[in-house]
């Protein structure tokens, strides 16, 4: 059977050539790249976003119990306590697997409590994230 230019051409444009899969693969590994050095940030974020969304859940069993018993814990296992636990399964941990830290009497709260996580590097630092600092009203107003 004799081959026709018509044939030859159709076969020849059927597939890719290197250079589009070389472009194609470029491509795919720019996105790959920029979505690799995004994603490490907003982990992150999300972690410190959820220590907060914690602390605040704890403070609202805290206050339940304030509320009910006259005073405030002594520690976090007694919301724990009882036929009516404040939190059913358990005080949660942080977003880095430490547990959260309360002190009553608080050191930055002394009529009430201190709550906090301690971060990424789970050491006593700067980058806590604690409930005295997220007590702010509207305009950053104390």
């Amino acid at each position: 059977m004799k081959r026709t230019e018509h044939s030859v051409a159709r076969t020849a444009r059927a597939g890719f050539t290197l250079i589009e899969i070389m472009l194609v693969v470029v491509i795919i590994g720019l996105l790959a790249s920029i979505v690799t050095v995004a994603i490490p940030k907003y982990l992150e974020w999300a972690r410190t976003n959820k220590a907060k969304a914690d602390i605040n859940a704890i403070e609202l069993g805290i206050d339940s119990y304030n509320m009910i018993n006259g005073k405030y814990p002594a520690s976090l296992d007694l919301l724990m306590q009882g036929d009516d636990p404040y939190f059913k399964k358990g005080i949660p941990m942080d977003p880095w697997g430490n547990p959260y830290q309360y002190t009553y009497p608080g050191a930055h709260k002394p009529l009430k409590y201190d709550v906090k996580s301690l971060g990424q590097d789970g050491v006593d630092s700067e980058d806590d994230i604690c409930n005295w600092k997220q007590d702010t009203g509207p305009g950053g107003i104390k």
